[in-house]
Formats: C-alpha cells, structure tokens, sequence
C-alpha cells in the first residue's frame, strides 16, 4: 500500500488484518523446540474465520530494539489490528500505535515481578516490567489476563484500562479422558524446566511416595539436574498432538509453582480427567475446583496429595471433577470466539 497509514474505512471495506506478535527473540521455530507449534497453528486458525493472518515472526528481532521493528517493517502497515501474545510482544505493538494508530490486544498472565525476583534480578529490572506494564495498559484496547487474581489487581491498578478477564482457551475434543488405565505410580509435570516452577521439590516429594515416579516433560536449565535424580525421567519437550496420551498415562500431574499465570499444561490434564496436585496460590488465584492443594514449599504436603491420589476411588472423583472444571470454563469454543470479538471491536 503506497503513502501513508491506510485509513479506517478502506481498512474495514476489505478482509480485517490480524498481525500476531510473539515476544521478540521469539517465533515459530522456538515453538517447535518446545513442542508448541501445535498449538501455535490451531490457535491462528481460529483467527483465520475471521481475518487475513499474519504471523509476525520475531526470532530475528533483537529484543533491545524491539520498539524499532514497526518502523523498518512494512508487514505492519497493512495490519488493522495487532495481536500481542504476552506483554513482550507488546513492546513493538505500542510502536505501531504511535507511529500509525493500529489498535492492539494483548495476553498477560505472568506475574513477571515474581519471577524476577526468584531469579534474583535486580531492583531495576523489576521496576521495568511494572513501567511496561503500565505503558500497555494505557494504550491497548484490551488487556486479555488469564490470572483472575491478576485481572482484579490490574482492574484497580488501572480503572481506566479495558482489563478483560480470559482464561486459556482447551481443545476438549483433543483433550479428553480415556478408559485406558493409568501407569501405577506415575505422577507428570509438563512444562519449563525452571526455577520458579519448583521442581527440586517436586522431584524430592516424589521419591518419598513408594512405588511413584516423576516423569517431567519440557526443556529448560533445570533438565541436567533432574536427570540426575533418582526415580525421575526427562524425555524432552513433546509435541503439543502427542501431550493428551501423556496426561491419560499419569496417574497424577503436579504443579507445586511458586508463582503462576494459568498454566496450560494444568489445563489440558485437568480437561483429560487427570487429577492434580497443585499449589495453594496457584489454586486459589484460578479458582480451581477439583484439585488436591499444597503449600508449594513443605515437601511432606506434596507428598501427601500424591498419597491421597493412590486410593482409586479417590482419584476418579478428583478426575470427573477436573473435567467438569475444564469443560465449565476453557471450552475453545466459547473462548476463542469471545476474543475474536474483541479483536473485531479494537480501536485506536
């Protein structure tokens, strides 16, 4: 399109454009190294029924000069709206804002800050996420936060801002429970390897329950460390088609996080009838229903949701009741059509 910024109403006379944005430094490929890619394509696909996609790769993009990547890159100018995918990815969507006026969507889950400060960063580097977050919540037309305790947070941060709650959306036909019989003892995580996630303790937690064994699926730093304990496999990232038959062959899956957004991975097992034991914050923060509950630092209460989950009957009732959670609030197709709506609605 030659001159300048397209105007609203030949915009809206032709198909609208969606460009979706990862986290600069970020793309396609990385989802293939994690598995995700799957989940990637069945997510843009959903936006196809509505908009002329494109996926704004940025594995190429330096995530310093981010904010530059609008100016330099025509692929933006075409676009009627933006799609940023966490708060990362918004940093080049606030550029296009300012330079041609294209309204932009944005996820934001994490609790950055906490993460940080597991990590050790600094106190600057705290501060930042909370100067970006406030920069993003002024200037998107909505703010999709899968965390409700987030969501309520945010809304009185920020009264003037379109802070919509919006979990993570399931497939519940590829998600889904089986009457096959689960591996005796087997207790899934599925996930990053990383600190904040807690896995030292799960690991620990794990060994002491007789016959049980962790089998953590994911990639990360902490995955040299996990190999090395006793009774605990790393496969590997797995792709996001073969995760239902991971979740349908645990007896358990676990998530004792120290901090969390809404954790997909939680998600599809729960949507795949696997009962969970889950963190206490993490629990109450999602508003779970169906899961076993523990403080993610006491070892012993890990330990004892496992134990819990031995006894049969136990376990099936746990397991109904995380689908019906599932199927109550993760639907892909009540959600997805929710947010296609509000992309359909975003202005400058």
């Amino acid at each position: 399109m030659d001159g300048p910024r397209w105007g609203w109403a030949e915009a809206v006379a032709q198909t609208p454009v969606l460009g979706v944005l990862p986290a600069p430094g970020s793309g396609r490929q990385s989802m293939v190294a994690t598995g995700q890619a799957g989940r990637l394509d069945a997510h843009l696909e959903w936006y196809r029924t509505a908009f002329d996609v494109r996926y704004l790769d940025a594995a190429h993009v330096d995530a310093r000069r981010a904010w530059l990547w609008p100016l330099w890159d025509r692929r933006f100018r075409d676009c009627t709206v933006l799609r940023a995918l966490n708060l990362l990815g918004a940093i080049p969507a606030l550029t296009a804002r300012w330079a041609y006026g294209i309204p932009f969507v944005v996820s934001h889950g994490a609790d950055y800050e906490a993460i940080a400060a597991i990590h050790g960063r600094s106190r600057l580097h705290l501060k930042k996420w909370g100067w970006l977050r406030r920069l993003v919540c002024r200037h998107a037309s909505a703010v999709l936060v899968s965390n409700p305790a987030l969501a309520r947070r945010l809304a009185r941060q920020y009264p003037k801002a379109a802070i919509l709650p919006h979990p993570n959306w399931v497939d519940l036909e590829r998600f889904s429970p089986t009457d096959q019989p689960p591996v005796t003892g087997r207790v899934l995580y599925v996930g990053r390897l990383v600190e904040e996630k807690n896995l030292g303790r799960l690991a620990t937690a794990v060994n002491s329950v007789w016959g049980h064994r962790l089998r953590a699926v994911g990639e990360g730093p902490l995955r040299w460390y996990l190999a090395t304990q006793r009774r605990v496999d790393c496969p590997g990232p797995i792709s996001w088609e073969r995760l239902p038959d991971e979740y349908r062959a645990a007896e358990c899956f676990a998530l004792p996080s120290l901090t969390e957004g809404h954790p997909k991975a939680l998600a599809e097992a729960m949507a795949c009838g696997v009962p969970a034991v889950v963190a206490t914050r993490v629990a109450m923060e999602n508003q779970l229903s169906g899961v076993i509950e523990c403080d993610p630092v006491v070892e012993a209460q890990i330990a004892e949701g496992i134990k819990i989950l031995q006894d049969s009957d136990t376990r099936k009732y746990f397991a109904a009741q995380a689908r019906a959670h599932a199927e109550r609030h993760w639907d892909a197709r009540v959600l997805m059509p929710q947010e296609i709506a509000i992309l359909q609605s975003a202005r400058p």
